[in-house]
């Protein structure tokens, strides 16, 4: 069973190793390196964003495959961060499955704000199959 769980401090070496392996994966497909956004591969960072933010782990039967997190912006808009799931689950329907969940969890959101490169093709078709647009 797919489920969105709140992060904790024990899960943040496990979702750093997630998120690097799914960024160095697009930035290495698109872009020919590694890389992704500031501390992306540093669990520090992960611990930073655990603590401060709305974290979330993408559990698919007990086993962690992903995380997101969530900014607050005030009344009912959010932002929606570092959303990543390891690379040997891409492409198997659970991204649109964890948005499902997302906006499940908080029905009372009715602006969300996204964020992707413009060489994140997947997370591009991902969202806009789910219905956002771009601006």
């Amino acid at each position: 069973m797919l489920e969105l769980k709140k992060a904790n401090i024990d899960d943040a070496q496990l979702i750093t190793d997630i998120k690097t392996k799914a960024f160095n994966k697009e930035i290495n497909t698109y872009l020919g390196r590694n890389g992704g956004p500031p501390g992306y591969d540093e669990v520090e960072s992960e611990i930073y964003i655990i603590k401060n933010f709305i974290a979330y782990k993408i559990e698919l039967d007990n086993e962690i495959i992903g995380a997101l997190f969530l900014i607050s912006l005030g009344g009912s808009k959010m932002r929606f961060e570092d959303f990543v799931i390891e690379p040997s689950f891409q492409g198997k329907g659970y991204g649109y499955r964890v948005m499902e969940l997302v906006e499940k969890t908080y029905p009372n959101i009715n602006e969300w704000q996204l964020s992707t490169p413009v060489f994140s093709v997947g997370n591009q078709h991902l969202y806009k199959k789910f219905g956002y647009l771009e601006v």
